[in-house]
């Protein structure tokens, strides 16, 4: 049967319907479920608001800051990873403005604050430290003795910022007293959801403070006059988180139907608003509508049908040949049906526009295709360029044997080693370390390199090198927030004696000779901090020997921090087993064979960071 004669059928049958009689109990019901089903409406919109206002705080805020907690809690992170993790953190979570950390006894506190607000709040002359930093006496009238607290929310009225606060414990054994770790959550991005929320175009949405005044406005207008406002006021006051619907009239004259709820994290309340005729509007309309199709209906179905089925079904059979036509890949094919000004009509131009847009897609994805084949060869220049920067023919000495291996985790990364005699007895051997990954830690690398190759030419101790190079770094004024962590030793082949230096880099492992039961350990930690963050740092020197046999084992983090499957790091005693393993190897093939071993471990994961392992072997 085809359509048109369903179509006929269909409105016959239709038209014979005794709709009178059912047509006044229809009206009844309409109108009552229609009035529940706007107040059901309006509480449910009430409680969306409020499951927002949750989900910002809970994922937004909550969330990334219990896992900072968990990192500076971690006793296998140093105190560089845990400031990189912080720094990292107040840049990739854009509603963070501040993070603090506290330490009972210790009056300054270490405050991190986020670069775009900071400079939003010093174009209106407020001093970003003074206003974001929390006193204990803050903290502790705030969290009262909690595991966590959420609120404090605070207007910034020169900056027309709002912001709230979340202080959570920190575990005692992390800094040897209580300390606490504090949040300052800018709720910009949340102000502006609720202000270009949808429904806002057919109502209101209020968030009201425990006194009455409306959040999220300039001038915080004392709304408390309003019926439903006082009704909200009672239950903060009184603690009680119920929701509800509430028909009122405001001072003006005009009937309201509002509704209300209650986030559970912060004291305040959420009101919905809508004018009572256009929450009603459907049941008049509803009404109207069926009483008009009762009379109407019957005496235009028969007619209507022969009509719409005759004007339906032609365009619709032109546009299933151009459909079959598309199909077989012609689109070049013209569509019919565009001259009419129905829905056919309609969907005559959506379909041309359809077949325009396929066109322009594939002609764009031609394009797009080509652009992402030019970034790929110029990513793969790049790299190539930076594997010029790192030793690839290292020298056959008779003293010593050395060698090393860098694989960055993208096509560029911020990892780099390096080689070069300082005279006929010594040597140095360098590894660096770059926060971060990917483009900007390779150039930050380059720099670094090119400047360490500079202050190292000059013959000067380990320490005196990286002294001035931290100073040198930091006076670049480079605003990027990345540092540098390198470990630089000097290698007298003459005497066996080994001088070095670090400037927040992982210890190396060592083994001083080949004597029987003689194994590989790490060096004695030495404090100290990253180059490129603080100027006027002096670097300690250290030394050892090394004899026939013996070896210096330099790597980065990307080794030693490389994850399983099963979230389980490879860490400094498994690198430690493997080095006694393959001691009796060259260096070349202990380099290759760890790394190797690396990546047989993380398999099934992405690599996460950079790989670089570099080794001195005496002869």
């Amino acid at each position: 049967m085809s359509l048109r004669t369903k179509l006929l059928i269909f409105s016959i049958i239709l038209a014979l319907i005794p709709l009178g009689i059912a047509g006044r109990s229809m009206i009844q019901i309409t109108r009552d479920e229609l009035k529940s089903s706007a107040n059901d409406n309006l509480i449910a919109m009430a409680v969306q608001v409020t499951q927002e206002i949750e989900d910002f705080y809970r994922y937004t805020g909550l969330a990334p800051l219990k896992l900072i907690k968990k990192a500076v809690e971690s006793e296998d992170l140093g105190v560089n990873e845990k400031l990189s993790l912080l720094t990292d953190g107040i840049k990739n979570i854009t509603d963070l403005v501040a993070l603090q950390i506290s330490v009972q006894g210790v009056t300054s506190p270490l405050l991190v604050t986020q670069d775009e607000f900071s400079s939003q709040l010093k174009k209106v002359s407020i001093d970003p430290a003074q206003i974001l930093t929390l006193t204990p006496d803050r903290i502790a009238l705030l969290q009262k003795e909690k595991e966590m607290f959420i609120g404090d929310l605070t207007y910034l009225a020169k900056a027309d910022a709002w912001l709230i606060t979340v202080i959570l414990h920190l575990d005692k054994r992390t800094f040897g007293r209580i300390a606490t770790l504090s949040a300052r959550i800018n709720l910009e991005r949340l102000k502006k959801r609720i202000e270009n929320h949808p429904f806002a175009e057919a109502g209101s949405i209020t968030l009201i403070d425990p006194k009455g005044h409306k959040i999220f406005a300039q001038s915080r207008p004392d709304l408390s006059e309003n019926q439903l406002v006082k009704t909200v006021k009672k239950m903060l006051a009184s603690n009680t988180r119920t929701i509800g619907v509430q028909p009122y009239q405001r001072p003006s004259g005009e009937k309201m139907l509002g509704a209300y709820a209650f986030p559970r994290i912060l004291n305040l309340g959420v009101i919905v608003e809508k004018n009572e005729s256009d929450a009603y509007l459907a049941v008049m309309q509803m009404q109207w509508n069926l009483i008009v199709w009762i009379v109407v209906g019957f005496s235009v179905a028969v007619v209507g049908a022969i009509v719409v089925s005759i004007s339906l079904t032609r365009p619709l059979r032109r546009l299933t040949r151009a459909a079959r036509q598309i199909s077989e890949g012609n689109l070049s094919i013209r569509i019919e049906g565009k001259e009419h000004g129905d829905e056919i009509g309609e969907l005559s131009i959506a379909f041309k526009k359809m077949v325009d847009d396929l066109r322009l897609y594939i002609d764009r994805l031609t394009e797009t295709t080509k652009a992402k084949e030019r970034v790929e060869s110029e990513l793969e220049l790049g790299k190539t360029i930076q594997q010029g920067f790192l030793p690839k023919d290292f020298p056959q000495l008779e003293e010593i044997d050395v060698w090393g291996k860098c694989d960055p985790a993208r096509e560029v990364g911020g990892d780099y080693f390096d080689f070069f005699q300082i005279d006929d007895d010594n040597c140095g051997i360098v590894i660096g370390d770059v926060s971060g990954k990917g483009v900007p830690a390779a150039l930050f690398m380059a720099v670094s390199r090119t400047l360490f190759r500079i202050l190292s030419s000059r013959d000067l101790s380990p320490d005196l090198v990286l002294t001035e190079f931290n100073d040198r770094l930091v006076a670049l004024d480079q605003k990027a927030n990345m540092f540098i962590t390198l470990f630089y030793g000097v290698f007298n082949s003459t005497t066996g004696r080994f001088i070095y230096s670090t400037a927040g880099h992982n210890m190396p492992f060592i083994k001083s000779s080949n004597n029987p039961g003689e194994k590989f350990s790490i060096l004695p930690p030495m404090k100290t901090m990253v180059a490129g963050v603080m100027e006027g740092m002096s670097m300690k020197l250290a030394e050892t020997s090394l004899q026939k046999g013996g070896a210096v084992v330099l790597y980065t983090d990307g080794i030693t921090e490389a994850v399983n499957e099963k979230d389980e790091l490879f860490g400094e005693k498994r690198l430690e087993e493997l080095l006694n393993k393959y001691s009796d190897l060259p260096a070349k093939n202990i380099c290759k064979s760890i790394i190797e071993d690396v990546y047989t471990f993380q398999a099934g994961k992405e690599q996460y960071d950079d790989i670089t392992m570099f080794i001195l072997k005496v002869r």
